[in-house]
């Protein structure tokens, strides 16, 4: 994330291709900058509809590579989008302000979220994933003890929406040897049809029902966020 305030960058680039523009209104560009001095603009200043102030940068076709934004109004960038693989949009989110993203969203070409992961301290320790591109996140899996290993799952089973089982790795072995489930046994024909052998965990029931697919997964790991928050 950028350490530079959102009220300052534009005013300490002195390459501006034009002069910026104090009093205009929001949603609209303040100022294009021409960082190397080729005769093409590299970064464009302005602000959305909403008062949020974002940088563009561009590549030598005028094309926008990297768009950094500060969602909150803080004065400091706190989000990055930029593209990814096969058509994918990436988005960095960083909620406290460190300078490190604490999640990480990928969206796929047609704009679905497809995974989210959360970072503490640049570290992974969870990752929501739309395993079967129906436009939920089915599995999320957490390190729940910080250790760099994930020994968690929490998968939505019967494939509602919602999430509905838990699996653990309670002594780090690498298997699973507990399974629990939130508000219930997964129902519908997508169900398990054998209930597993392993004892249930000690999992707080979470009512799911009218929640965002993305949100239910944030009791297991307090980092997740719904991509679709970021602006």
């Amino acid at each position: 994330m950028s350490d530079s305030t959102a009220t300052s960058n534009s005013s300490t680039a002195t390459t501006s291709t034009s002069t910026t523009d104090s009093s205009a209104p929001e949603g609209t560009t303040h100022s294009a900058v021409d960082i190397d001095r080729d005769g093409n603009v590299d970064v464009v200043h302005g602000t959305t509809a909403d008062g949020t102030a974002i940088n563009s940068y561009l590549d030598d076709t005028g094309n926008v590579v990297l768009v950094e934004a500060d969602t909150d109004h803080n004065g400091t960038y706190d989000t990055l989008v930029y593209g990814g693989p096969d058509g994918t949009t990436i988005v960095e989110s960083d909620s406290d302000d460190d300078g490190s993203a604490d999640v990480i969203a990928k969206l796929s070409a047609d704009g679905d979220v497809i995974q989210i992961d959360g970072l503490d301290h640049g570290q992974v320790v969870s990752s929501a994933i739309d395993v079967d591109g129906d436009g939920n996140l089915d599995v999320q899996l957490v390190d729940t003890d910080r250790d760099g290993g994930f020994d968690t799952t929490v998968v939505d089973a019967d494939n509602d929406g919602s999430p509905d089982t838990v699996i653990t790795d309670t002594d780090g072995d690498g298997q699973a040897d507990r399974i629990g489930y939130l508000g219930g046994e997964p129902h519908g024909e997508n169900a398990p049809s054998t209930a597993p052998s392993a004892p249930e965990s000690d999992v707080p029931e979470a009512d799911t029902a009218n929640t965002d697919p993305a949100d239910a997964y944030e009791p297991y790991a307090d980092t997740t966020l719904d991509a679709h928050d970021a602006f």
